[in-house]
């Protein structure tokens, strides 16, 4: 259960932490029960402005940069969950923050399952199409492979990226929702292709399964799952998500983040059920 209005500080909206030779940025807004946003590769922070609704006396929302995304500077760890994990971990302890609802999309959908588990200072997960939970095997491989030499392509400053990159950002977020914040992301395909290619590199390891975890995960865990997703599909997920002990499932007819393609959808669908599982918080 979600206590009601813990007794946490808000920082400023715009804020920087100190990582030491970077700098990680967030925005922090609101205050009461934290809710953390973790956003999927390639994103950043500006993906959960839909979230700030949320913000005020009852929620301080905060949002984060991963390295290299955004606003925040690079540090010298590829992109991987496992490396970001370390990142939000130290964010969460120099906050001070506990008692935590988070909030995250494919690779922060990892990061945040990996915060969880064992981990009784997170009270409730909301998942998207998180990467992690793959059942794997000759296919996934072949799949990453090419994946990771498209981006790599990208790396390479190859002139015909551009248009492939739009093409294929038009399928991961194919709602005329998102299209100004597609448009955005596209934008800065060149600038975040190495983060792609190391992210996606990182998916092919032991180190990125993510489904021994599962069982030290006790929170309960909201999945609202992107069912047009054609890179993080549902049928090969489906065994995991049925693994985890206490969780809802929600399927939306969408592309991949659900609070830029159906937002106001999905702050429904959250607000629901937090106060399903908190209900002294309403």
């Amino acid at each position: 259960m979600v206590p009601a209005q813990p007794d946490q500080t808000p920082s400023n909206a715009d804020s920087f932490l100190e990582m030491g030779g970077w700098q990680l940025a967030y925005r922090d807004k609101g205050q009461g029960q934290v809710i953390l946003c973790l956003h999927a590769l390639g994103h950043s922070s500006k993906d959960f402005q839909s979230l700030y609704s949320f913000s005020g006396d009852r929620f301080r929302v905060i949002s984060v940069d991963f390295p290299g995304h955004g606003r925040s500077g690079a540090n010298s760890e590829p992109a991987s969950s496992l490396n970001y994990h370390r990142v939000i971990e130290r964010l969460v302890g120099e906050l001070g923050l506990s008692n935590l609802i988070v909030v995250g999309n494919s690779i922060g959908g990892a990061v945040a399952m990996r915060l969880a588990a064992g981990n009784r200072q997170v009270k409730m997960l909301s998942l998207s199409n998180p990467s992690g939970l793959d059942k794997r095997g000759i296919l996934a491989s072949f799949f990453l492979g090419h994946m990771i030499r498209f981006f790599r392509s990208g790396e390479k400053g190859e002139a015909n990226f551009a248009r492939k990159f739009t093409r294929y950002y038009k399928k991961v977020l194919p709602a005329e929702e998102a299209r100004d914040r597609r448009n955005e992301i596209v934008n800065d395909g060149y600038r975040n292709a190495p983060l792609l290619v190391q992210g996606w590199t990182s998916f092919r390891t032991k180190e990125e399964d993510l489904r021994p975890l599962i069982d030290r995960i006790h929170c309960p865990v909201l999945f609202t799952w992107a069912m047009k997703d054609r890179y993080v599909q549902f049928r090969r997920n489906i065994r995991s998500i049925k693994a985890f002990r206490n969780h809802t499932l929600i399927q939306y007819p969408i592309g991949h983040t659900p609070y830029l393609e159906c937002p106001k959808i999905f702050l429904k669908d959250l607000l629901q059920y937090i106060d399903q599982v908190s209900p002294q918080q309403k």
